[in-house]
């Protein structure tokens, strides 16, 4: 009998043993390939719209090279939210639609076989969205084109005589503004209203819930005045006044924030502003970096700005951190279609705007970066080429951001386990100089030194050798 107690006891040990030692197994395998899979720099994202220059390429592919997204829920996955003919307001709708899950479901297992780093997000609107008259109303062709709230809905911001407030509309003539001859896109919503915030917070919450997203995005997002002016081309004076968009602004992220995962990201569009106040509740800007002259690029000053708040939200916004720095191309013909925009986006000036653009986001921070189209020419936003630049594969960082070269005020150079980014805005020409060989990206050729140009980027791969 007690052969028979030691006998199994030593069994059980043995067999628990083993046990441990198949999890202690599966939990390296999952720790190993965990490690195998990062992402790596440079690491793009889009930001509504999607490239222009690959046409072979199809538009799922094209969306998993990025690694990061931002959209409306459809766009990204093909899921929009539930609207019906009895109910076709999407600013209203507080759940996806329940029909399209399976092929969301399917579409994002696809996205991530092809990019397992990729972030999705969704667009909740916020300061405007598109509006329809009751009297327009009656001749959309479909149910599902009218506008983002009823057109009587008190969600809508009206002026002093009780009308809707245009909040944005493109130039289409190119006059540089905007007139009743141009597009009308979107009428201001009055976010201050707390049933207009439950919407918001409602839809981030069924986001969170369906699995199916990583977080939202939230346009327009400023600290520091008001963005509700009476006129979309006035911005004297504003319906709301800045304080009360600020606390209005702060409610809607606390509210969301309550209710959602801490994992859950919230991304806004704060330009090249910081946003102290906002920080504790964001994990990213998106920093759309306007520019006031389409036909040219950018000054040292916003160049400055850029680095300043860049740096400062890679340093104080809630973790994990999804800073996005888009730099905007220079327009020739304002007017141009697809195949001007393709060319022009490959000029030797762009391309060199699109070097330092990327380079500055690399040495600068751990985020993603785009170069797209200025927003003001009238073409969908953001559209972008995809450049071979971009396919660099620099690995992790290794170095920490803003490392000046040897001590040369305005010449950046950060390492990474495959190679360095090199961003230069010092006001000259500066020579850079490697102890081992390296392969320059753009300029494809083997180098231990390099002359690089005032307000130009580059990506040095690192080579094996025998």
């Amino acid at each position: 009998m007690g052969n028979t107690k030691i006998t199994s006891r030593a069994i059980a040990v043995k067999t628990f043993r083993i046990k441990c030692l198949i999890l202690l197994f599966i939990f390296s395998s999952i720790t190993a390939n965990a490690e195998e899979v990062h992402r790596g720099y440079p690491s793009i994202f889009q930001a509504w719209n999607g490239i222009e220059n690959r046409p072979d390429t199809d538009e799922l592919h094209r969306l998993a090279q990025h690694d990061l997204a931002f959209a409306h829920p459809y766009t990204l996955l093909k899921i929009a939210w539930n609207i019906s003919e009895e109910q076709p307001y999407s600013g209203l709708a507080t759940a996806l639609s329940p029909s399209q899950l399976n092929t969301a479901r399917q579409r994002k297992q696809q996205l991530l076989s092809l990019n397992p780093n990729l972030l999705l997000l969704v667009e909740i609107r916020c300061r405007d969205a598109r509006y329809v008259s009751r009297q327009n109303e009656a001749d959309v062709e479909n149910w599902w084109e009218v506008g983002y709230f009823p057109p009587d809905s008190p969600y809508w911001l009206k002026d002093n005589n009780g009308r809707p407030v245009i909040g944005w509309g493109e130039d289409t003539n190119g006059n540089g503004k905007i007139d009743e001859n141009d597009k009308v896109l979107s009428y201001l919503i009055d976010f201050t209203n707390p049933e207009m915030q439950k919407l918001m917070v409602n839809q981030a919450v069924a986001l969170n819930a369906s699995g199916l997203f990583d977080g939202i995005m939230i346009d327009w997002w400023n600290e520091d005045y008001a963005t509700s002016p009476v006129s979309v081309d006035d911005w004297s004076a504003t319906i709301l006044t800045p304080e009360a968009e600020l606390a209005a602004r702060l409610a809607i992220l606390r509210k969301i924030r309550e209710q959602v995962d801490d994992d859950f990201l919230i991304l806004v569009n704060a330009n090249m502003r910081q946003i102290p106040k906002s920080a504790p509740y964001v994990n990213g800007l998106f920093m759309e970096c306007y520019k006031q002259a389409h036909a040219k690029g950018y000054n040292l000053n916003q160049i400055l700005r850029m680095e300043k708040t860049l740096l400062w939200a890679e340093q104080h916004l809630k973790e994990p951190r999804i800073n996005c720095l888009e730099g905007w191309r220079v327009v020739t013909d304002y007017m141009g279609d697809l195949n001007t925009r393709v060319a022009e986006r490959n000029s030797p000036e762009n391309l060199q705007w699109m070097r330092m653009i990327t380079a500055l986001s690399l040495t600068h921070s751990d985020g993603y970066v785009l170069f797209g189209d200025d927003n003001a020419i009238p073409a969908p936003d953001h559209l972008h080429n995809w450049y071979d630049f971009w396919d660099a594969d620099l690995g992790k960082p290794i170095q920490e951001k803003a490392s000046e070269y040897q001590g040369v005020a305005g010449l950046f150079i950060r390492e990474f386990e495959n190679g360095w980014a090199v961003y230069n805005r010092s006001g000259a020409t500066r020579t850079v100089t490697f102890d081992v060989p390296v392969i320059g990206v753009d300029s494809a050729k083997q180098h231990s030194r390099y002359e690089m140009p005032d307000f130009d980027g580059e990506i040095f791969l690192k080579t094996t050798t025998e």
